[in-house]
């Protein structure tokens, strides 16, 4: 269970059936280079034994994005190698020329895009499309790199870079998964459709974390489980994976982590999901003890119309041991919050001795579809109920607050779509204020609460149970715990507010943000259906049903019209019980498992149809140029054998790109002990 970060654009997707047709995302004009410098100053945190463990997961991790790669599509990898090649620094000039400088321009942000969403799909389920690179200059390309890959896998390229109508979507939007043959994603063979999955289901087809979903040889269709034993790309590449780990082990800082590693070997070999059960059991148990942590393999299930199939990842992080006190002293006072919650029977009672380990670190590498701001894991509810929880806090880099670039990104965003004479009190507050989220969010808000057990099966996940609505559901409960208490005095008692002051100040700038932030994501996602935007919806046409806030012209002095209309704060006290109101809601459909009122809470009061209307139209347009919807990637770096940090080119995307390869490129051997 993760939460958007706050300078990305990706994360979480699908939702339900409606009559908003898909239409593909334009490439946007520029994207953000991120200096690798900060990330070489974690580097330089750690001690060599230390280095020696992240390395191993590091490169295990690099290889496993291209597990990822193969998951998003089927025909990403050989996209990847077209990017690659044709971007090389032997290429490159020779690209321009033939595209000219406009086309160019548009296919290298597309490529940059596209390697770093490990392919083609933007977190709200939409592909990027190139309008400016016509069809002959892309299949000169695809001739000139990709000459001995198959014909019709060519032409599929060719269309899924060009065509506005095929696969713009990655998996179905509708629960059932009706349209998922003409979806992009490769977690189902292509050409399996969804009710031919939904007979199977019904005929004892079991699908799993590590599944593909293929056809049987002699009809039907079967779960291909991922493991070394597979021929092919697959196999061959976890079996690198396990060499890396192997080595690893050898180098664990303590002994839960090495429980841990020997686990999720075990997994890639033998396919059997409670050894992942085991890993994540020994991760929770080692809390803060290994500066090194991570987490690797299919973890979330977003990804997946049936919330069951998980999403290749990979998070090797450096604890900030210091910082993590904080965290740590709000997770104790878990039963604090859980007294105050609005959940009737179904609260919480912890022990007496209840402190589940949260951490604040620095992400050092993070391979997903998208970037988040924390995590909570496992999602095996019943190892959170009887072995706890883990809360994991992603930390800026160092120096990255203080950024110019990131101040000037939140500048223009307040610009767009924030009250005008609040512009410097929301920039001041804006870090903490997300923080707060952050921190109550994953580690109050994700762990709290219970549900009638008897309406599930055992260690039935509630949230796969309800369908792809409880995964909004379940991300806006955890929001709404945020913005509940985000000015608690519990919060000045753990040390993250001074005084009570502080923390009514913050609580009303959170409130403030987040309103700009949802029209933020309206303007870059341009579609309702991702689950943390669904949820935020649901939540925001709430407050605008009770009178909490209201469009009103950004300056007070114009006329009210859609291209000048801003969400407003009109009553924070008011505010704050639509808060308690929905939460409560949200709650009890959770725990007494009911998806009828689910989906009319979400037809009703989250209809993805509005964002045709002409308020949503026109915020879309008013952010379209925006520099955070643009999103970001990261300078090209790399640990080489002898553990230092490297970096490859210069903060521009014509440096960087040559260097795509290398970032990307797999591990060719081990590192001698």
């Amino acid at each position: 269970m993760r939460l958007l970060s706050g300078i990305s654009c990706g994360i979480l997707f699908f939702i339900m059936a409606s009559t908003v047709s898909a239409t593909p995302l334009p490439v946007p004009k520029t994207v953000r280079i991120e200096s690798a410098e900060r990330r070489k100053a974690v580097w330089d945190m750690l001690k060599p034994d230390q280095k020696r463990l992240a390395y191993h997961l590091i490169e295990a991790g690099r290889l496993g994005k291209e597990l990822l790669f193969h998951q998003n599509h089927r025909h990403a990898r050989d996209i990847k190698r077209l990017i690659e090649q044709s971007l090389s620094s032997e290429q490159i000039k020779g690209t321009q020329k033939l595209l000219g400088k406009e086309a160019f321009q548009e296919y290298l942000v597309f490529s940059a895009k596209f390697l770093d969403q490990s392919g083609p799909y933007a977190s709200s389920n939409r592909k990027y499309l190139l309008k400016k690179v016509s069809e002959k200059h892309l299949k000169t390309l695809i001739g000139q790199h990709l000459n001995s890959t198959p014909v019709d896998t060519q032409k599929e390229i060719v269309k899924l870079l060009l065509d506005p109508a095929f696969e713009v979507e990655r998996q179905p939007e509708d629960p059932t998964g009706k349209g998922l043959e003409t979806t992009g994603g490769n977690l189902y063979e292509k050409g399996i459709s969804g009710e031919a999955v939904q007979a199977a289901l019904k005929t004892g087809l079991e699908s799993n974390l590590n599944c593909r979903i293929v056809k049987k040889p002699a009809g039907g269709l079967q779960c291909e489980q991922q493991t070394v034993a597979l021929l092919g790309f697959v196999g061959e590449t976890l079996k690198q994976i396990v060499a890396h780990l192997k080595e690893a082990q050898g180098h664990a800082l303590t002994r839960n982590q090495k429980n841990q590693i020997a686990a999720t070997i075990e997994y890639f070999e033998k396919g059997n999901v409670q050894k992942f059960r085991e890993a994540n059991i020994a991760w929770v148990k080692d809390r803060a003890d290994s500066a090194v942590d991570f987490m690797m393999g299919w973890v979330e299930v977003y990804e997946d119309f049936l919330a069951k199939i998980g999403s290749w990842e990979t998070y090797v992080q450096v604890i900030d041991p210091e910082v993590s006190k904080t965290a740590q002293n709000l997770a104790r006072h878990a039963q604090d919050f859980e007294n105050q919650m609005p959940y009737g029977k179904f609260k919480k009672t912890f022990p007496k001795d209840y402190s589940p380990p949260a951490i604040m670190v620095y992400y050092f590498q993070e391979i997903s579809s998208y970037r988040t701001g924390g995590y909570n894991l496992p999602n095996f509810d019943d190892i959170r109920r009887d072995v706890g929880a883990k809360n994991v806090i992603r930390l800026p880099l160092p120096g990255e607050s203080e950024s110019q670039d990131i101040k000037s990104l939140w500048g223009e965003v307040l610009d767009a779509f924030g009250p005008p004479e609040k512009k410097e009190l929301l920039l001041k507050h804006r870090e903490k204020a997300w923080r707060v989220l952050v921190l109550l969010h994953e580690i109050i808000g994700h762990g709290s609460g219970t549900y009638d057990e008897s309406k599930f099966k055992k260690n039935e996940d509630p949230i796969s149970a309800l369908g792809s609505l409880a995964s909004a559901l379940e991300e806006q409960r955890a929001d709404l715990t945020a913005l509940v208490f985000g000015g608690d005095p519990i919060l000045v008692k753990v040390g993250i507010y001074e005084n009570e002051n502080e923390a009514q100040e913050i609580q009303k700038a959170q409130y403030d943000l987040y309103l700009v932030d949802f029209m933020r994501r309206t303007s870059g996602q341009r579609t309702f259906t991702e689950a943390h935007q669904r949820g935020h919806w649901l939540f925001v046409h709430k407050l605008l049903e009770r009178g909490a806030v209201t469009w009103s012209a950004k300056n007070p002095k114009q006329k009210l019209n859609v291209n000048n209309q801003i969400l407003r704060v009109t009553d924070y006290k008011k505010f704050h019980q639509v808060a308690v109101d929905v939460l409560s809601e949200l709650q009890s459909i959770k725990a007494n498992r009911e998806e009828k009122k689910l989906q009319e809470l979400f037809e009703k009061h989250a209809p993805l149809d509005e964002i045709k209307k002409p308020w949503a139209q026109a915020i879309i347009e008013r952010g379209k140029d925006l520099k955070i919807n643009a999103g970001y990637i990261e300078q090209p770096w790399r640990i080489n054998e002898k553990l230092e940090f490297e970096a490859f080119g210069e903060l521009k995307l014509e440096s960087v790109a040559p260097h795509f390869r290398a970032m990307n490129a797999q591990a060719s051997h081990v590192v001698s002990n």
